[in-house]
């Protein structure tokens, strides 16, 4: 009975979702996207999201019809290949590398808070880190807790910025100013751009183990998040874009829009309060899941058996990530270079998911989503178009050594399981579904 008390609730789950939405990106990235598409930002905020919702179909469906161990990579497994699931995996590991980042980002704005500790960002930021990192390890209930508290701080900074500014907006535009400023093309750049900002809502995915009823759960608290994070992103955008000319908010963060309508005291609790929450609740987001993701590929024999040791991945996840905050480099690059990978996995993952209610007929007519299986295959049809376009779109952006990184990326990618495989180390048992492992040991 005591377990079941520690598990995730519909309420935790869809702050956990909203938080793994709401990130640092949204106050960074909504001036770059009004620089490219000028106050169509808030259309390209909502197709954005509708992108990223699409593009997620497939996990809401096999989060509502499996309950395994691995979340989102023992989902993957569930459709692919053994190679392709193994270059799911590395993909996965790969981007839990980037929490580094969150943690340089959290000293700047503590240092803001504290002027002393300036003077140490990369203690700070590694100690930031550790704090993270042990409350995720620590369990359900203390997460769970901080990050609803963290939420509400964060939600509470936001609707301030869309209090103050949308009595300011001036609806009929400035001068010059069209809609879709740069033509349609930019406006799919912007999509594009913020449809990053717009992921994050998988995260639940990967604490199936840690959920009540995650058949059930899972989907709803997704949809709620997802619809939620929406209208506040169209009004995020709709203020931003409009409360000023197109040169005094391009390219700037909200913070910095902020400041050109909000008393100084409220600006100053929404960029500590918004931006540092906000990237606290990401982190936080991601730091519990992980390591189960990690957990499954050794299972299945695609890590090391020591990575089946939970403790060890914790502290070998916080030793990788706070290697480049004592380097002083960002792991944005080695992000934006798995984009090509990223989105030829991601396609042959949704071609291949189509098949899912002919490969678990039985699982699918227990489903929790009631859906034909014509209109799954048109979801996932839509969900191959998007991430294609979105794809497309951001390679606009990548230089030239970016590009070469990413090919060698890919070759990285896919070459790492070839040789665990062509070893005979693999063997893939994660996909087995833990509420009928669970009945019969009842």
């Amino acid at each position: 009975m005591a377990k079941k008390e520690k598990l995730m609730s519909l309420f935790d789950l869809t702050f956990m979702a909203m938080g793994g939405i709401i990130g640092a990106g949204i106050f960074s990235s909504v001036g770059s996207g009004i620089g490219v598409t000028g106050r169509s930002i808030t259309l390209a905020l909502i197709v954005g999201m509708v992108f990223q919702m699409s593009q997620q179909v497939r996990y809401v469906f096999t989060s509502a019809m499996f309950k395994v161990s691995g979340g989102m990579y023992s989902q993957d497994a569930l459709v692919l290949t053994p190679l392709l699931t193994g270059a799911a995996g590395v993909m996965l590991f790969i981007n839990a590398l980037n929490w580094a980042v969150y943690g340089i980002s959290i000293a700047s704005y503590m240092g803001d808070l504290f002027p002393v500790l300036k003077n140490y960002p990369k203690l700070t930021a590694a100690g930031a880190l550790l704090v993270f990192f042990v409350v995720g390890y620590i369990g359900v209930r203390a997460f769970t807790k901080i990050l609803n508290a963290f939420g509400i701080l964060k939600f509470v900074a936001l609707g301030l910025f869309i209090f103050y500014g949308i009595t300011k907006v001036k609806s009929g535009g400035f001068e010059g100013e069209p809609y879709f400023y740069g033509g349609t093309a930019d406006f799919f750049t912007a999509v594009a751009l913020m449809s990053f900002a717009c992921g994050g809502a998988t995260k639940i995915m990967n604490v199936q183990a840690l959920a009540k009823d995650p058949k059930k759960d899972i989907p709803k608290a997704w949809l709620i998040a997802q619809l939620a994070v929406m209208v506040i992103y169209a009004l995020l955008g709709y203020v931003a874009s409009g409360v000023a000319p197109y040169g005094e908010v391009a390219n700037q963060s909200l913070g910095a829009i902020g400041q050109l309508f909000m008393p100084p005291a409220v600006i100053g609790f929404f960029i500590i309060g918004g931006a540092l929450m906000s990237i606290s609740t990401s982190l936080l987001s991601s730091v519990p899941g992980t390591p189960l993701t990690l957990i499954g590929m050794a299972d299945d024999g695609w890590l090391p058996k020591i990575f089946k040791h939970r403790l060890f991945v914790f502290v070998l996840l916080y030793i990788i990530n706070i290697i480049p905050v004592f380097l002083g480099f960002s792991l944005d690059q080695l992000i934006s270079m798995l984009l090509v990978p990223s989105a030829v996995v991601t396609a042959i993952k949704n071609f291949r998911g189509m098949k899912l209610p002919e490969m678990y007929p039985e699982e699918w007519a227990n489903c929790s989503i009631k859906c034909s299986p014509g209109l799954f295959k048109l979801l996932m049809a839509i969900s191959i178009v998007t991430s294609l376009m979105t794809s497309r779109f951001s390679l606009r952006n990548l230089t030239l050594p970016m590009a070469i990184g990413s090919l060698v990326m890919s070759v990285v990618t896919f070459v790492y399981p070839w040789i665990r495989l062509k070893q005979g180390c693999v063997n893939i048992v994660s996909t087995t579904d833990m509420e009928k492992e669970e009945k019969v040991e009842r």
